[in-house]
C-alpha cells in the first residue's frame, strides 16, 4: 500500500500542474543537489514595534507576517529552502523565525506545499505552542497533531454562501473566511480528480483594521465586488502568479497581474501588497508578474485604454515589496 501511495504522488507530480508547479520541480533536482537560494542581506531583526497600528513583512511568495496593534499575525508560513523535497526556492526567506517574539495566529489557506509547509508549522509550533492555527476544512487530513491550537474553518467558495464562510472570534480578532476559487488537496491527484475540499482566503478584523487576504484564487467578477461591499479593507494581500500571460485575466485557479488590479479595485481597498511570485520558477521569469504589474500602474501593457487609466489611477495603493522587506502604514 505504501508503494502505491508513493506512485501516486509521483505521478500526480509529473502529470498535474499543481499550485506550486512541481513539473518544473524537476528542473530543480540540480539547484537542490548543488545549489542554494539567493540570500537576503539586512533581515529585519526585530519585526514587532510598539506604537504599531498596522505593519506588513514579506516573507517571500505568499508568506505575510502582520501586526494589527498588539496582535501578530503569519499567513501561509514557508521558510524552508526546499518545497516539497524537490524545488528549491530562487531566493531565501526574508525572515527569521527566531526574530518573531511573539505570535497569536497562523493562517494557511489550503495545503498545497508552497502555502502549507509543514517543516515550518511545527517550528513555529516549537516556538509559539499557545498560537491559533486556522485552516479550512479538508486540510485537516494533510496536518499532524501540534500543540498549536488548531481551527477548522467552513468555506464560502459559492455564491449561495455569498461568497462568505464561518466567522470565529478569538481574543477580539474576528477571523472570516472568505471566497477562493482554487482546489484543496495536497499532491495533484486529491486536487483534481478527487475534488478535495480546504482552499480559502480570509478577512482579518481587529479593533478599527480589516485585512484580506486571497489565498490563492482565480479572479471572479462577482465574488470579489461582493466582498468588498461587504467589507472596509484597509489592506489586500493578492498574488499576481503564475502566469503565462500576466496580461490576461487569470490562468487556471491563479490570478495574474491584470485580474489582481481588477480584484483590487472590484474590493476598493485601501492598499495592496503583491504576492505569490519570487521564489519558484513557473516556467519563465519569476518576477514577470511583478514585472507587468508595475508595467500596469504605468498605464502600459495590455487592457483598454479605461482600464489602463484606471489601473495607473491605483498605483499610490499598491505597496511592492522586496522579500524581507517591511511596511508600516500611517494611522
Amino acid at each position: 500500500m505504501k508503494k502505491k501511495l508513493i506512485i501516486l504522488i509521483v505521478l500526480s507530480f509529473v502529470l498535474f500542474e499543481g499550485c506550486w508547479v512541481l513539473r518544473m520541480g524537476v528542473r530543480s533536482i540540480p539547484d537542490v543537489l548543488f545549489n542554494s537560494p539567493d540570500s537576503v542581506t539586512n533581515k529585519i531583526k526585530d519585526p514587532i514595534k510598539p506604537d504599531v497600528r498596522l505593519s506588513a513583512l514579506w516573507v517571500g511568495h505568499s508568506t505575510v507576517l502582520l501586526q494589527i496593534y498588539d496582535k501578530v499575525i503569519i499567513f501561509d508560513p514557508v521558510f524552508n529552502d526546499v518545497i516539497g523535497g524537490l524545488v528549491m526556492r530562487r531566493k531565501e526567506a526574508g525572515l527569521d523565525i527566531k526574530s518573531i517574539p511573539n505570535l497569536d495566529m497562523v493562517l494557511v489557506s489550503h495545503a498545497h506545499m508552497d502555502h502549507m509547509s509543514l517543516i515550518s508549522l511545527s517550528d513555529l509550533d516549537d516556538k509559539f505552542p499557545k498560537a491559533k492555527l486556522i485552516f479550512p476544512s479538508g486540510d485537516e487530513e494533510y496536518l499532524p497533531d501540534y500543540d498549536m491550537d488548531m481551527i477548522r474553518m467552513k468555506t464560502g467558495n459559492s455564491f449561495k454562501r455569498g461568497y462568505v464562510g464561518e466567522t470565529k472570534v478569538f481574543d477580539s480578532v474576528k477571523v472570516t473566511a472568505v471566497f477562493a476559487e482554487h482546489f484543496g488537496g495536497r499532491y495533484g491527484l486529491d486536487s483534481y480528480l478527487w475534488n478535495t475540499p480546504g482552499c480559502t482566503g480570509y478577512i482579518v478584523e481587529y479593533r478599527d483594521v480589516c485585512i484580506f487576504y486571497a489565498g490563492d484564487t482565480a479572479y471572479d467578477d462577482e465574488a470579489y465586488k461582493e466582498i468588498g461591499r461587504k467589507y472596509k479593507i484597509d489592506l489586500a494581500l493578492i498574488p499576481i502568479g503564475p502566469c503565462r500571460d500576466c496580461y490576461t485575466i487569470k490562468q487556471f485557479t491563479h490570478v495574474t497581474s491584470y485580474g489582481a488590479l481588477l480584484m483590487l479595485d472590484d474590493l476598493n481597498a485601501g492598499y495592496m501588497i503583491p504576492v505569490h511570485y519570487g521564489i519558484l520558477t513557473y516556467g519563465n521569469d519569476p518576477y514577470q508578474p511583478e514585472k507587468v504589474l508595475r508595467e500596469l500602474l504605468d498605464g502600459k501593457g495590455g487592457g483598454s485604454n479605461d482600464e489602463l487609466h484606471r489601473f495607473s489611477n491605483l498605483k499610490k495603493q499598491v505597496k511592492i515589496l522586496t522579500e524581507g522587506e517591511q511596511v508600516v502604514f500611517d494611522n
